[in-house]
């Protein structure tokens, strides 16, 4: 439990993070092309967030790296799909 609360005050950026995508994406939703600006925006900030966290921590490796590129990528391939299917 001590490894969580260490590390609480990074997730809640990270929770902040994804927040505001989700809210930029809702307010936005009449527009497709900034949806993807801000999919795009909110991926770039995880793979940072990621980044940093890691850093900080001294624990990044080109691996955690990788790791977090691919989830973004895959994030927004789906978020991506979505917006032109709809």
């Amino acid at each position: 439990m001590k490894g969580i609360a260490k590390h609480l005050p990074h997730y809640f950026v990270l929770l902040g993070i994804f927040l505001a995508g989700i809210v930029a994406f809702c307010l936005f939703s009449y527009d497709r092309v900034f949806q993807e600006f801000v999919a795009v925006a909110v991926a770039a900030s995880y793979v940072s967030w990621g980044i940093v966290h890691h850093a900080i921590h001294r624990d990044l490796y080109f691996s955690v790296v990788i790791e977090y590129l691919a989830v973004a990528c895959l994030g927004l391939t789906l978020v991506f799909s979505l917006i032109i299917r709809a």
